[in-house]
């Protein structure tokens, strides 16, 4: 799963940023609205209402207020036919009436058996609120929003260099020679202390790693020529002394001594291959799944004879995998060693499909609590006998990790095992 960057959360919490300040802005505005209607509109009416009975008291003859957006009507409840019949019914309070298109705001008093309607037209006064409130109010949100992208903008600033970094140290390739080397210099500029110290540690990784694969290079290239040579004569000697005319107990034991040989040399060889990593696409060959497995089970025939156990391949499809010819063979080699190992009796089966291939057996099984180890090295179950080195499953996970390969393990104590390789996504193209 390919996880988020870091400047696309960024970017994520300056929008959310954006939208949590419009949403409390528009709140605010309804809210607002709400106010200047239910409350100041309210009071300023009020107000007026009281300051005209107030007039009207000291003289009954007072005037009506008459202005651009406030009018008053002064009905009498004994004869309605002089109020507009728009304002006829309407109890003591405020109410929004609908009259010719529009909808002002209503007040109604009374006092002394006559009743006062001032009605109110709040559409110039919205014109004014437009402009001295929302133009404001529009202002100060594009300079939020304007502090907002500099928040964001100095953020991205601040972790450039670690992202910069980070994107250095996921190009860094293994070499013919080792790692590349990691070119920093220019994150060093106007960098910050954290930055510095995650720069210095990563430089000093990258050398102590370096030096580590020299080191490890140089043994496998020694340890090539030091461990073939020996092996060379011994296999030699034995090959001399199985010519000899000896009994059958002497045989027996030079066909097991040449038999350790061969597995040595092959152990080696393994090791070997997977230190040299940068050949590995190199060497990279489409080859057929089926014909390597059936070169592998006719050489085990050979080289490994259990009469009681009956070498099988199924082929449910013909499988192409793209990889060195000598890794699949390994592959295969260890898996079909290694059910043979453990199956006293009965079958070591392999199927190839369009996705892959399992080598299952009718053998002693694995024991639970041996699964989660089984690709482990040098890893030896209960149930193990003393064949092997403990090695044979950890080169197998080792090579199918390094071609992308998945491999699992299914078994039941008893029962059988069986390994399922999936290699479909480094087939070739048709």
């Amino acid at each position: 799963m390919q996880r988020p960057r870091v400047t696309a959360k960024l970017l994520k919490i300056f929008l959310l940023q954006i939208g949590l300040i419009s949403a409390v802005t528009a709140v605010g505005i309804y809210a607002a609205a709400l106010v200047a209607e239910d409350l100041l509109v309210n009071q300023a009416l009020q107000g007026e209402a009281d300051y005209f009975w107030q007039r009207y008291r000291a003289d009954a003859q007072a005037t009506l207020p008459n202005s651009l957006n406030l009018l008053g009507y002064l009905g009498d409840p004994a004869q309605p036919e002089h109020t507009p019949a728009w304002l006829r019914g309407l109890s003591i309070g405020m109410h929004r009436v609908s009259h010719e298109g529009q909808r002002p705001i209503v007040h109604v008093s009374q006092q002394q058996e006559r009743v006062l309607y001032l009605v109110f037209d709040e559409e110039q006064v919205s014109r004014l609120s437009l402009f001295f409130g929302i133009v404001p109010l529009t202002a100060v949100l594009l300079v939020l929003y304007v502090l907002a992208f500099l928040g964001y903008f100095q953020a991205k600033r601040a972790l450039s260099p670690i992202v910069k970094l980070a994107e250095r140290v996921q190009e860094t390739q293994f070499g013919d020679g080792g790692l590349q080397a990691l070119d920093v210099t220019d994150l060093r500029h106007n960098a910050d202390m954290e930055t510095d110290a995650l720069v210095d540690a990563i430089e000093g990784l990258m050398e102590r790693s370096a030096q580590f694969i020299v080191r490890e290079r140089n043994f496998t290239r020694y340890a090539s020529h030091e461990l073939r040579t020996p092996l060379a004569v011994i296999k030699g000697s034995i090959a001399n002394l199985q010519q000899l005319h000896r009994d059958e107990k002497s045989q027996r034991q030079l066909q097991r001594m040449a038999a350790t040989v061969q597995d040595m040399e092959a152990l080696l060889e393994t090791l070997l291959l997977l230190a040299r990593e940068e050949n590995l696409q190199q060497s990279a060959e489409p080859i057929c799944v089926n014909d390597m497995a059936a070169l592998v089970l006719d050489q085990l025939r050979v080289s490994l004879p259990q009469p009681q156990v009956a070498l099988e391949q199924k082929n449910s499809a013909l499988l192409q995998v793209q990889a060195p010819q000598k890794l699949l063979g390994i592959v295969l080699t260890n898996l079909i060693r290694n059910a043979l190992m453990y199956t006293p009796q009965g079958h070591v089966r392999i199927q190839i499909d369009a996705q892959g291939f399992s080598v299952e057996d009718t053998g002693i099984g694995i024991a639970p609590q041996d699964l989660a180890h089984i690709f482990d090295p040098f890893y030896r179950g209960q149930a193990s006998s003393e064949k092997g080195y403990g090695l044979g499953l950890s080169i197998v996970h080792k090579i199918c990790q390094q071609l992308g390969w998945h491999i699992s393990v299914h078994s039941e104590p008893e029962k059988g095992s069986c390994f399922r390789v999936d290699v479909t996504s480094f087939m070739p193209p048709a």
